[in-house]
């Protein structure tokens, strides 16, 4: 009996060794997700690779044998496929065809508090949360920076993931505002107060009445009170 069991825990040693020696699931599970990161563009967040199948048999591909990847489609957050390609010692080729669902999360931009419509957002107002990508709308917003001084166009509940829709431009100039208007070009820079004569946001191109001129003029906010126009 136990010359019986050596021989089957020899044989059992020799069958894992063999085994050993060829490219198994864990292998091609490596192959695709370091693949997928080399070609993943962005570069942002942490992948992971939620499931994953193999859907071809390649008991008989010895571990160490090139291989080429084309890849179906861009590499994504989401379902993503592959086919990998081997060059046998024959000269023979052997198809492998992966399947994976990647799953990537980034940090996004959370309100912290219950906020009203026209709330001008501050620093105070805002955190950052990893979330899952594939299930983050197009317009979500990465970066704190980008909304400081943004005026919320909704009231929004705390913990809303803040997207761009969801933001306006506060208006910095209000009609019968008193301006600065700055009229530069290379090489002069003259200033002159204003009268505005419509709302402003900034970037906007609005009515001004020069005080000194009385002429009415287009021009373009560029800040709190202040517009300019070239020459």
């Amino acid at each position: 009996m136990k010359s019986l069991l050596s021989l089957l825990a020899i044989i059992f040693l020799l069958f894992n060794f063999a085994w050993a020696n060829y490219y198994d699931e864990r292998d091609f599970k490596e192959i695709f997700l370091a693949e997928f990161k080399s070609r993943y563009k962005d570069q942002v967040g942490e992948i992971q690779l939620e499931r994953f199948r193999v859907e071809a048999t390649a008991s008989v591909i010895p571990r160490g044998t090139p291989y080429k990847i084309e890849w179906i489609g861009n590499a994504k957050a989401g379902s993503n496929s592959a086919i990998l390609i081997f060059r046998m010692k024959s000269a023979e080729e052997k198809i492998v065809r992966l399947w994976g669902y990647v799953e990537i999360r980034v940090p996004v931009v959370i309100l912290k508090n219950n906020l009203a419509s026209k709330t001008i957002l501050t620093e105070d107002d805002l955190i950052l949360e990893s979330r899952e990508l594939s299930r983050l709308p197009q317009d979500v917003i990465f970066r704190v920076e980008e909304v400081f001084g943004k005026e919320l166009r909704m009231s929004l509940k705390a913990g809303t993931v803040l997207r761009n829709s969801h933001l306006n431009s506060p208006t910095v100039i209000r009609r019968n505002q008193e301006v600065e208007i700055i009229a530069k070009s290379k090489n002069l820079l003259v200033k002159a107060k204003g009268i505005a004569l419509q709302n402003g946001k900034i970037e906007d191109l609005i009515r001004v009445k020069n005080l000194s001129s009385q002429k009415v003029i287009q021009a373009k906010v560029v800040a709190d009170g202040i517009v300019e126009v070239s020459f």
